[in-house]
């Protein structure tokens, strides 16, 4: 008689894998107890067991247990169900031949029972954890069962290679993933690979719509040949050859490496491009799309070194343009500038944003129909101050936004109609902000305490606002005297003045007959955000001018419309 040895482990905690952390408390106990591999609860066990594994074509450990099995009934019954389960996964599922020959069979999940020729969104598989995260070369095989495919995708494990794909005459979308950031936490001592997709030949595929990739190598990748609307790559490897070759309207590249080091687009079908890389992944130094047919351009270097991008040069069909966006870090008074080549013959130009530390662009280098400027990032302030802020050649300039300085010499066209200002930095010699000679309507403003050559400036003298302003919302005004009293159509008004003390806002000046009934709450909630008339932290020796009766206050310094709705 057999018996086997058994080791109880009892976990003291229980916590979920992605949280464990490295010191977890788990108690061992460690206990012998005798089972009868013959006793009926142990082959009824077995059985169980068998079953639930053929049920998922889990052929291997079905064998291994059916070794096991007792009686020439039980033997010949399982063997039968062996080869009925078997033939149906030839016709109803998938596979992964592995490097060493072997198939792993993979059952899809498949609750609704649809039959598999008419199935036509395959997503997720029996879970088989043994085949994820090896970062091995395997082929999927069997796609040729689910002939009515449109949405596909590949589980999250290395397939290098996928047979049947010309059989998917009606697959339009394709996603594939090789998690990691997944393998990465797991195999702390492997280094990720992006699979190579010279295995996957979609060029027979010619309803393909969107190519969506993570963590794969797309060079050479057999493309489609029809014109898709989208490909999208993170965490992989691109080259010159693959953009152009694959006929897509739109581009979206994230954190993944350049394998040339001028990346030239002429792909006439291209009408956005998005480049977006962080510290690690290799990039270009230069991005030339001059013969290409992009309208819409995204391109971010972030970089904790010295920047790889130092070049761009563009084609004179842009409309929209982002360069470095809010994403850059400060990487040093010797960081590459990206030159911009062509810019002030961007005729179409109508969004523009970009990082001055990545690309201090000069204000006349501006094209005159930009309606959208945004200024930002988190990186060095590259400009002087004697350099010019004056916007009145762009007199199509409808919203101004700038989260990196303020000048003295900043000028706006009439036509501005909303302004974002959060400087960190001032240049010049800046004394006041009049907005006065524009047609403002809506403002938002978080002034604090900018610096200049790296010392706090003093409060400003006053800041004015015109008459056609609607929406103004301002935190830590650093100004003296706040003066709207033009603003006679304001309809929300939210002023904090978070300031230090000594230094805090002395006046403000309101509008006469301001209109309670010009004052709705725009939604109607509890959150202080939401009302339409709102000083915060007031100090009781501000002068408000022309405050209305039916304004009331407390003694925290907080002024408000009761029953605000």
């Amino acid at each position: 008689m057999k018996r086997i040895t058994y080791t109880l482990l009892s976990l003291l905690c229980i916590v979920a894998i992605s949280s464990c952390e490295r010191g977890d408390s788990i108690n061992v106990i460690t206990q012998d107890i005798d089972l009868n591999e013959n006793s009926q609860e142990y082959q009824t066990y077995l059985k169980e067991r068998i079953e639930s594994h053929l049920q998922t074509y889990r052929f291997e450990e079905a064998k291994r247990l059916m070794a096991k099995l007792t009686g020439e009934e039980s033997q010949k019954k399982f063997g039968m169900l062996y080869e009925q389960y078997h033939q149906q996964a030839l016709t109803q599922g998938c596979g992964y031949i592995l490097e060493t020959g072997d198939t792993v069979f993979l059952k899809v999940m498949n609750k609704d029972e649809i039959p598999p020729k008419e199935l036509t969104y395959l997503k997720d598989f029996y879970d088989y954890p043994e085949l994820k995260g090896n970062n091995k070369e395997a082929t999927l095989w069997g796609l040729g069962n689910y002939p009515a495919l449109e949405s596909l995708v590949i589980p999250s494990c290395f397939v290098s290679k996928v047979k049947d794909l010309d059989k998917l005459k009606n697959l339009r979308v394709l996603t594939l993933t090789a998690d990691k950031a997944k393998y990465e936490w797991w195999f702390t001592s492997k280094t990720f690979k992006p699979i190579d997709m010279s295995g996957y030949d979609l060029s027979q595929n010619h309803k393909i719509e969107s190519l969506l990739f993570d963590g794969v190598d797309i060079s050479n990748l057999r493309a489609p040949a029809n014109r898709i609307m989208l490909l999208s790559l993170k965490n992989g490897v691109y080259n010159n050859a693959i953009l152009n070759n694959i006929h897509a309207e739109k581009i979206e590249i994230k954190v993944s490496d350049a394998a040339d080091e001028q990346l030239t687009i002429s792909n006439k079908s291209l009408s956005t491009l998005s480049i977006e890389s962080e510290a690690g992944n290799k990039m270009f130094k230069v991005l030339d799309v001059k013969n290409s047919s992009v309208h819409h351009l995204l391109v971010s270097d972030v970089s904790y070194s010295k920047r790889s991008l130092n070049k761009i040069v563009l084609n004179d069909k842009i409309d929209t343009l982002v360069i470095g966006g809010y994403n850059s870090y400060n990487v040093g008074n010797d960081a590459t500038h990206v030159s911009i080549e062509g810019l002030s013959k961007l005729i179409s130009l109508r969004y523009l944003s970009y990082n001055s530390d990545a690309s201090p662009i000069a204000t006349k280098e501006l094209p005159s129909n930009i309606e959208y400027l945004a200024i930002g990032g988190s990186g060095t302030v590259r400009y002087k101050d004697n350099d010019s802020f004056d916007y009145t050649h762009l007199q199509k300039l409808k919203v101004y936004s700038n989260g990196q300085f303020c000048s003295s010499s900043l000028k706006l066209p009439a036509s501005v109609d909303s302004i974002y200002l959060f400087p960190s930095v001032v240049l010049g010699n800046l004394t006041e902000l009049d907005f006065s000679s524009t047609r403002l309507t809506k403002a938002d403003l978080y002034i604090g305490n900018p610096q200049r050559d790296g010392k706090d400036i003093p409060l400003l003298k006053r800041m004015v606002f015109p008459a056609t302003q609607i929406q103004l919302k301002i935190n830590s005004p650093h100004t003296e005297v706040l003066d709207l009293s033009r603003c006679s159509h304001l309809k929300n008004l939210h002023i904090s003045n978070s300031s230090t003390e000594g230094e805090s806002l002395k006046k403000i000046i309101l509008p006469k007959n301001l209109k309670k009934s010009n004052f709705k709450r725009l939604n109607k909630s509890d959150f202080e955000g939401d009302y339409s008339f709102y000083l915060f932290d007031i100090n009781k020796d501000v002068v408000i001018e022309n405050l209305p009766s039916w304004v009331k206050h407390d003694d925290n310094g907080k002024y408000f419309i009761p029953n605000d709705n």
